[in-house]
């Protein structure tokens, strides 16, 4: 996650509820919540850079909405919106060309070993949750790294708690199954 990411005070001041708690509560929910976000974005695929603009978008949104977001529901508010908006970059990228430029982003191998194999597990982490359907890669991002109950995935989602569980469910099972199939069943 990018080491200077602030709020835009001038911003805050000009776009949030003309109180001073709305500005500080704005601060304070993005202070809190800004690495989460930023977090699962990555998780659901986004490049470094994107994450940070759609991060930043997310935050634009609640900035926003800031006076009909009720006390307690920034988090789930906020990860709905992140949600939204990476099924409309999915559905965008679908339609852009893709050229070989795209691959020359990625980052050299860290020479010390062990952030190597670190950096390794990463991409077979990424690699098994790319592999799956984007509603179960959605409710697997949201459970298992983001550590949302079902409960609140479905409201989050807007679908029924059966259906929320039994995408994890499938999940959880595809991704095991993946996992015995990459490290052929021998891994702690």
């Amino acid at each position: 996650m990018p080491m200077d990411v602030t709020l835009d005070i001038a911003l805050l001041s000009e776009r949030a509820e003309s109180s001073a708690s709305g500005s500080e509560r704005m601060r304070h929910i993005f202070a809190q919540h800004y690495s989460g976000v930023w977090r699962f974005l990555r998780r659901m695929g986004l490049e470094p850079d994107r994450a940070d603009d759609a991060a930043q978008s997310v935050f634009l949104v609640a900035l926003e909405a800031l006076p009909r977001i009720a006390d307690g529901s920034e988090r789930p508010f906020l990860f709905s919106t992140a949600v939204r908006m990476v099924f409309g970059l999915r559905r965008k990228r679908a339609r852009e060309v893709l050229s070989e430029e795209l691959d020359a982003g990625q980052s050299p191998m860290p020479s010390p070993e062990q952030m190597a194999d670190q950096k390794r597990a990463r991409e077979i982490l990424d690699y098994l949750v790319d592999r799956m359907d984007l509603d179960e890669r959605t409710v697997f991002v949201l459970a298992e790294f983001e550590e949302f109950k079902v409960s609140e995935i479905a409201q989050l989602l807007g679908v029924p708690v059966g259906t929320a569980a039994s995408r994890l469910r499938r999940a959880r099972g595809r991704f095991r199954e993946d996992v015995d199939r990459v490290f052929g069943g021998n891994h702690g």
